[in-house]
Formats: structure tokens, sequence, C-alpha cells
């Protein structure tokens, strides 16, 4: 169902997600953590994990990667291949929690496997698109090389953090919306003694 605390759930997580890829690449380098785009791509399936255990609906983690693609888009420097990138991990976590969490059914298996799909087939889905149909040409003049290395080391990494943290981010993220609606409720209840 879609309610007011919903659509806040998916602003307020894609907002995070925003806000860490405009100002996030810049401040990991800058701290020379390897990597910035691996830690950028695990802090946004632990987001869209929260965010589908508060709200496990069709779409709603590809309206969280659109909110993030839209901050970056406004942001200093948009760049359409990172555009793609987010857009990209957003609507493969809802393909796969779609698939996966259907008709209710959950586990911790079936998040860590969302996670571990969302991670190597936005990786491939990227690689694939930015050489063949875009013709980015970092990626062209890369080659094969390029494209394994992406697939397969970060791919890899981003999937390995996936695997324990998209369970985690389904669980608080469930648990924060049964505290929201348990809370909900006494306050509905409150009103009517009074």
């Amino acid at each position: 169902m879609i309610t007011t605390r919903n659509i806040l759930w998916v602003v307020a997580l894609g907002s995070a997600w925003g806000v860490a890829e405009v100002f996030g690449e810049d401040l990991l380098t800058g701290i020379g953590a390897p990597g910035a785009s691996i830690w950028l791509a695990v802090w946004a399936v632990l987001l869209l994990s929260i965010g589908r255990g508060a709200w496990n609906k069709i779409g709603s983690s590809a309206v969280i990667g659109l909110v993030a693609a839209l901050f970056k888009y406004v942001g200093p420097s948009p760049d359409y291949c990172h555009l793609l990138g987010i857009a990209c991990l957003g609507l493969l976590f809802d393909l796969f929690a779609s698939g996966l969490l259907s008709r209710g059914r959950s586990g911790w298996w079936r998040h860590a496997c969302v996670g571990l799909l969302t991670a190597y087939g936005s990786a491939s889905f990227f690689v694939m698109y930015s050489v063949h149909i875009a013709h980015f040409e970092r990626w062209v003049d890369g080659g094969t090389q390029m494209a394994l290395d992406h697939v397969l080391r970060s791919g890899g990494a981003v999937a390995l953090a996936a695997v324990l943290l998209a369970p985690l981010g389904f669980r608080i993220g469930g648990k924060a919306a049964e505290t929201l609606s348990t809370s909900a409720a006494e306050d509905h209840l409150a009103a009517a003694q009074r």
C-alpha cells in the first residue's frame, strides 16, 4: 500500500544514497580510501535493503535508485556513466528482490541472494551497456581486461559485502517499519481514548 510513510522511506533512503554519490567519491578519495565506487555501491545495497525491508513493494527500490540518480544529476559534476551505474543498481535490486521475495517469502539466504545477484548483475550490465550500447570511450578503450576487472574484482567486493549487509538491511528496515507501525497504532489508540 502506498502511504505517506512509505513515500518518506523511499525519499529519505534515496536522498541518503544520492548525497553519498555527490560527495562520497571526493571524500573517500581525499582520505585515501581505495575503491570509492565499491564503498558507494555497498552503501547503496545497504540502503536498498533497508528500504525493501521496510516496504516490500515492486518498484520501491527502483524509485530509491532514481532519487539517488537525481541527486547525482543535479550535483556539481553529473557524469552519465555514474548516473547509469546508480539507476542500474536500483533497478536490478528491484528486479531480484521482486523475484526472490514474492508472495511474502523471505529469509536471510534470500536476502543475501538479492545482494549477491544485484552486485554481479549490475556490474555486468553496466559494462555491457557502457561498451556495446553507449560506447563510453573509457570502457571501449579499456577492453576485456577492464571489463573483467570491473565485474570480478569490483563486483566481487560489492557482492561479498552485500551477502553480509543485505540481510542486515532487510532486518533493520523490517524492524523499523514494525516499530513505526506499532507507534502509529498506539498514537491512534491514545487519541481515540481521549
